[in-house]
């Protein structure tokens, strides 16, 4: 099997209808802009990938130049990034590091040169060798090409804006392309009042498995959804009595400061670039990850909505139907599945923010290991948080029931995207800890279920045990964590076999992203 036969090919067909004239050449502008970020995509994931993706071009096998674009380099996300073309082993500092760095080496450095503290943990730096020394090289000098050509061309997107939001945001985004500093166009970004939903930039640091410091570019193009972002903004008001009402401590929850604004928005994806067109299609995001930016200006919470029912359908259903007890798969649906992507990401921005008696972030302090320990904050989260609105008679018995079944789906639909992939552990510890808790259960023809009661206890629990792990910060105790409920045991693997036959995830076909498809809808 080739990696490309994973996946269900979905075409997303924009409503065409929603699309106001003065915004399509605007549209098609910015598609053109992010599309200069798969090749610097590429070069973060491997040094090698060029020449990879020439080698396997040359090969002229359809299904193995498929693969590599959807993995975005010749290793399979999938199956711990074993390689499926040639034998080289991926690094763990992916394109961002010399190759041979190790963790001693780079901790060595900066004892040594402290000045350069600030500049090897930057987000938006790369690490090379030069004459035996370790320098920091800036993404606006090392990918300089493709962003000088993607700013061009957001300039020329902001001359034809009529929106004032967008405008400005494109402006300060194109300069920000090249002095490599992203805190004004964050701002902006946060402050876009428009009916298209774009964002480009340096964020996730997913791939940098070595140190989890450096952030790979990406893009989302989208249309808002106007009537289901009005329907949101009641959960957006609630983020502050979330806080509040979270089980931890209030030493814990006074390290989060109320924030001005978390609004949500919720679009249909026209187009995706970088990171975001790779590997496990993104459901939703969070943005920005700066925390100068959250401090001042909060975060968006960005729905794709039109992606999460693809999803739902080709994949989760017949997870459910195939794995759950029939009492499970009756109460699986879409509402739930749509609403625990919403309260996800919200959980994304509650929780404590800083480590204890430190001045360093949380992802400085758990490195690597932070992605994971994230993810898995965010989930639990957002079953609290399901539990906590069912509390105040806003969720209805039946609605957090379904809850609970399409999580049970949801945690496999995850794992077979691999341990080393940060959601995928993350759903690992909370099925090890819920079937500890005896919150998940197998029924003794061998089907998956839940303990409602039991859920009730267990959910807060591990919400209190992921948020001491950010808050104390200490990586030694995140590891054994990780070690005791992140990994999965050789039963629940071989079940997972049993789903072969069933999509892993879904590649997007974008209607949008054809030459001359928004000349066509005037």
């Amino acid at each position: 099997m080739f990696v490309c036969d994973k996946f269900a090919r979905v075409h997303l067909k924009p409503r065409l209808e929603s699309i106001k004239p003065e915004d399509r050449a605007v549209l098609a502008l910015l598609i053109r802009a992010a599309a200069f970020l798969n090749p610097i995509y590429l070069r973060q994931v491997s040094h090698y990938n060029p020449q990879f993706k020439q080698e396997i071009e040359d090969t002229h096998s359809k299904k193995l130049i498929e693969s590599f674009a959807i993995m975005g380099g010749p290793w399979d996300r999938f199956d711990d990034n074993k390689p499926f073309y040639g034998n080289i082993t991926k690094p763990l500092g992916a394109g961002f590091y010399p190759a041979d760095l190790t963790r001693e080496d780079f901790n060595a450095w900066l004892d040594a040169h402290p000045e350069d503290r600030e500049a090897f943990m930057s987000f938006t730096t790369l690490i090379r060798r030069r004459d035996g020394a370790l320098t920091a090289i800036p993404y606006s000098t090392a990918y300089a090409l493709e962003l000088e050509k993607a700013a061009k061309l957001l300039r020329e997107a902001a001359g034809l804006a009529v929106e004032p939001s967008l405008r400005h945001y494109l402006k300060t985004l194109a300069d920000a392309l090249s002095t490599n500093e992203y805190e004004e166009s964050d701002a902006a970004w946060i402050g876009l009042n428009s009916d298209i939903e774009f964002v480009l930039g340096p964020y996730e640091t997913y791939e940098d498995q070595l140190f989890g410091y450096k952030a790979t570019f990406e893009a989302f193009i989208g249309y808002r959804n106007a009537e289901e972002t009005k329907r949101l903004e009641h959960i957006a008001s609630l983020v502050d009595e979330m806080q509040a009402a979270l089980p931890i401590s209030d030493e814990m929850k006074m390290t989060r400061k109320a924030q001005q604004s978390s609004p949500f928005v919720v679009m249909d994806l026209l187009s995706a670039a970088g990171e975001a067109k790779v590997g496990v299609t993104t459901l939703a995001f969070v943005l920005p990850n700066d925390p100068r930016v959250i401090e001042k200006k909060g975060t968006k919470k960005v729905m794709m909505k039109n992606v999460q029912e693809a999803k739902f359908n080709a994949i989760l259903l017949p997870i459910a139907e195939r794995f759950l007890t029939q009492h499970a798969f009756e109460k699986t649906t879409f509402d739930a599945f749509f609403r625990h992507t919403i309260l996800h990401e919200t959980g994304h921005s509650l929780g404590p923010k800083a480590v204890k008696d430190s001045s360093e972030t949380i992802i400085h302090h758990l490195a690597d290991l932070y992605a994971p320990i994230e993810e898995c904050k965010a989930d639990t989260t957002s079953y609290f948080l399901s539990q906590w609105l069912h509390e105040r008679g806003e969720l209805s018995t039946d609605e957090l029931e379904e809850t609970y079944a399409t999580m049970v789906a949801g945690f496999y639909r995850s794992l077979r995207f691999g341990i080393s992939q940060a959601h995928a552990r993350a759903n690992a510890v909370q099925l090890n800890f819920f079937m500890e808790c005896g919150a998940v259960t197998i029924s003794p023809d061998g089907l998956f279920d839940y303990d409602a009661s039991k859920l009730a206890k267990a959910v807060p629990e591990l919400v209190n045990r992921i948020m001491t792990l950010e808050y104390e910060g200490n990586r030694d105790n995140a590891a054994a964590f990780l070690d005791k409920y992140g990994t999965l045991q050789e039963s629940l693997m071989s079940r997972l076999a049993a789903l072969d036959d069933i999509p892993y995830d879904i590649v997007c076909k974008f209607e949008a992203e054809e030459p001359g498809f928004f000349d066509n809808l005037s």
